[in-house]
């Protein structure tokens, strides 16, 4: 046999006698090139086996489950969101280590995490995701704006008309180098239908992202270009959390256009996995061919990459297969079948740019609703008011404020209507203006001698007929109201009102003695010289509350104090009111002994 063979050596150990197979696994490393541990991997894939018993611990180890427990969450704390790890096996064992665990060698450390699934490539795996549907063309748009390396330079020779920004010349450790070229990046913005993957883009010479050219790019998608078939805003729209973020004008006009909007969580790209493959299809397929052949202005890159768009969602370009991965058909075919009838109530048409514009910029409207559960709205399609009945909505009630923003898509002239919940939130509804005949009436009001109605209860009436049901238990609504008129005692006369006050217990207090008036007195004198009263007495509050009016004025503290001490009848006001105007309340009174 060959001694150049795996077999060969194999046998020869089989047949080694005490004390030589250490001999021939040498020789056999030797003439083979190989490593003790590399030889022992090619025997193990013949199958052949060393035959030396296996240690009875084998596959168990001394680390306690409490340290694997520790060390997995050290290493998970460790990873930051840009997916960096911080903290690497080593460390964390000597972490155990000082804290008083057992811990083994790292190697073998990172062969108990793999039993438990959290070794470290297993801890840095991408997370399990779902892939999203959506349910035709239009009914899901994702934008991303993003930096392009390209821009244009003022003052530039001809010939050399755009540079690129080189990534180690301008990244982000450099901000002077950024500084440089602030005014003149070029941004890119870009589009995709993601069911079909049909791609727009396009680019905007600024220093950074804008809510103005943000909505240009909207409109200019939207709205369709001649000679193109794509067009008409879209059911739901995803955006990056920084977009969103900077956009609340255009907040306002997608909820105008019916067009519900979501961001996406920062560091997760892949929830918009089909604009950021579009970011890279732009960057690689069309912008990789500005270097052969350059353009010279930013309309220029603009129309570049408007004869390449048109071209890759078509599959026109000549020797490269351009159909999309998924449904392997041309975007442009795929989004075509808008046309379909399970599909056609998507195509919408976008209304005239100043109303657009005219949304974008207006601010935020409330309105109050009125007794009849309505409120009225100027509606810029219609450009006349339009009552609105809010009465079947959800928490509505009269008084309320509302938000409301017109709908200008669409047949009709609907209004979105925010309402805030008891919770705080705030739930649209989407509703329609009432319709009136000829001589002005709704048409859905009842007819007289035909039927009656009312407005279903609102959650205060539903509330008060549900504390009315509580105070007067198995009765109907109209015994009830019955009960009511009749003052009949609630709950069964089961609750004690004031009775219970008689048991209350009050501490004992010595009463303080005042000063004993003397005969002689000035006081003692008065009062026994006054003559006798005709008229009824005034209560003390009462006789407050009649001079405050008659003074049309609120009492001063001396005066209250002054007022006190008298015993006034009816027949004496006009006295006290001339004593008051001529100041004689104007210092404490001190009150006599009772």
């Amino acid at each position: 046999m060959n001694a150049l063979s795996l077999e060969y050596w194999a046998e020869q150990l089989d047949n080694a006698g005490h004390g030589e197979k250490g001999t021939i696994r040498e020789e056999a490393c030797r003439t083979l090139g190989l490593s003790k541990d590399a030889l022992y991997r090619r025997f193990k894939s013949l199958g052949w086996q060393s035959g030396k018993a296996k240690r009875s611990d084998a596959g168990s180890t001394s680390m306690d489950e409490d340290a694997v427990n520790i060390m997995v969450s050290l290493l998970s704390l460790s990873k930051r969101a840009n997916g960096k790890r911080t903290m690497n096996v080593p460390v964390a064992t000597s972490i155990l280590a000082a804290n008083g665990y057992d811990t083994l060698s790292p190697s073998q450390i990172s062969r108990v995490l793999a039993t438990y699934n959290a070794n470290i490539t297993k801890l840095d795996a991408v997370e399990p995701h779902k892939q999203l549907r959506s349910l035709g063309p239009n009914h899901v748009h994702q934008v991303d704006p993003s930096y392009c390396l390209l821009y244009y330079p003022p003052g530039r020779r001809k010939g050399v008309m755009q540079h690129y920004a080189d990534q180690d010349e301008f990244y982000a450790n450099k901000p002077e180098n950024l500084e440089k070229i602030k005014h003149f990046k070029l941004w890119r913005y870009v589009m995709t239908d993601h069911w079909s993957g049909m791609i727009r883009v396009y680019y905007y010479q600024a220093a950074g992202e804008t809510t103005a050219n943000l909505f240009e790019f909207l409109m200019w998608c939207w709205r369709g270009q001649e000679g193109s078939v794509f067009s008409g805003p879209c059911d739901y729209l995803y955006w990056d959390k920084g977009s969103a973020n900077k956009a609340k004008a255009i907040k306002k006009l997608l909820n105008s256009l019916n067009v519900k909007y979501e961001e996406h969580k920062a560091k997760n790209a892949r929830a918009k996995g089909s604009v950021e493959k579009a970011n890279d299809i732009v960057e690689t397929q069309f912008e990789s061919r500005l270097l052969i052949e350059p353009v010279n202005s930013v309309d220029e890159i603009n129309e570049a990459v408007w004869a390449w768009q048109e071209a890759y969602n078509a599959d026109k370009i000549k020797g490269q297969n351009c159909k999309h991965s998924r449904h392997k058909m041309a975007r442009q075919e795929a989004w075509l079948m808008i046309y379909k009838p399970e599909y056609r109530h998507r195509l919408r048409k976008l209304p005239d740019d100043k109303i657009c514009r005219l949304l974008l910029t207006k601010e935020g409207e409330t309105r109050v609703v009125t007794g009849d559960l309505t409120i009225p709205y100027l509606h810029p399609i219609t450009k006349c008011s339009l009552k609105y009945e809010l009465s079947t909505l959800e928490h509505i009630c009269v008084g309320m404020k509302v938000s409301v923003s017109p709908i200008i898509v669409g047949d009709s002239p609907d209004l979105l209507v925010g309402v805030k919940s008891p919770m705080g939130d705030v739930v649209y509804h989407q509703v329609a203006p009432v319709e009136f005949d000829a001589a002005g009436f709704r048409v859905d009001a009842p007819v007289f001698g035909e039927n009656y109605a009312s407005h279903a209860d609102t959650p205060t009436q539903t509330a008060i007929k549900s504390a009315d049901r509580l105070a007067y238990p198995n009765m109907s609504d109209e015994e009830i109201e019955k009960a009511k008129k009749a003052k009949k005692v609630p709950f069964n006369g089961k609750l004690v009102a004031h009775s219970h006050l008689k048991d209350v217990e009050h501490e004992t207090r010595i009463t303080p003695r005042g000063e004993a008036i003397e005969a002689d007195s000035p006081v003692a004198k008065q009062i026994a010289q006054a003559p006798k009263r005709k008229g009824k007495v005034l209560d003390e509050i009462d006789l407050r509350i009649i001079v405050a009016e008659r003074l049309g004025r609120a009492l001063r503290p001396t005066e209250v104090e002054w007022l006190q001490s008298l015993v006034v009848v009816e027949t004496e006001l006009n006295n006290v009111l001339e004593q008051l105007h001529n100041g004689i309340a104007e210092t404490p009174v001190y009150k006599l002994a009772r």
